[in-house]
């Protein structure tokens, strides 16, 4: 199951792109500030072909684009096993500076923010011991959880972390990439350079936020 939630989650923020009818002589930060913008109202909307526009060209190079959407549909649509509901709004999130590689005309940033869900599960409930197990489970996962029902949950993913990056192999467009240093799909797609500097980033994150719950 937290194989599928997290396959769940690459989906729906693996990717994304934004197009040049952004007049070029916006900044790389103003440029960032858009694509962040589109990434959270495309995944309000729900919009599944919008998702996969945004896909960085290398993602179907491993996954066929029409297996991806109809992955991401059933889920959020329900299939047999589960159902995703993702609450409606653009959740707060915070966007850092645009920084330069040192190869491939590299630029990137990195969007952090909370993401909230509710999990059902079709065929499965959850007696007491159960809920408690999924609960541990999740936790280790960085997911904070909470049974509404036997089969329901809510499901918190604090300090989550999407890539914006544009570089030649994008041919300088802007896309996204969430960050998941579980999957392999990400080391395939990034180069090393970005993969260390998101590391640190993303390390320095969850340090500020273990400081703000200290005090």
């Amino acid at each position: 199951m937290i194989k599928k939630l997290k396959t769940l989650l690459l989906c729906v923020l693996v990717t994304g792109f934004i197009s040049n009818n952004y007049a070029q002589e916006a900044t790389s930060q103003e440029q960032a500030k858009n694509i962040a913008h589109k990434m959270f109202v495309d995944l309000d909307n729900l919009d599944y072909d919008a998702i996969l526009d945004m896909t960085h060209p290398k993602v179907f190079d491993l996954v066929p684009k029409d297996q991806m959407k109809t992955m991401i549909k059933s889920m959020f649509e329900g299939n047999e096993e589960f159902a995703i509901e993702i609450p409606k709004g653009i959740p707060e999130y915070k966007l850092s500076d645009v920084f330069k590689g040192k190869k491939n005309n590299l630029e990137y940033a990195f969007v952090s923010y909370d993401m909230n869900m509710k999990m059902t599960f079709n065929n499965e409930e959850f007696d007491d011991e159960g809920k408690e197990m999924m609960t541990g489970i999740m936790k280790s996962q960085g997911m904070e959880v909470d049974f509404v029902s036997n089969n329901t949950m809510k499901v918190l993913m604090k300090d989550r972390m999407t890539i914006l990056l544009k570089e030649d192999a994008t041919k300088n467009e802007w896309v996204m990439i969430n960050y998941d240093p579980d999957s392999p799909l990400f080391y395939q797609i990034l180069s090393t350079e970005l993969l260390e500097k998101a590391k640190e980033y993303n390390q320095n994150l969850l340090l500020d936020s273990k400081k703000k719950s200290d005090n």
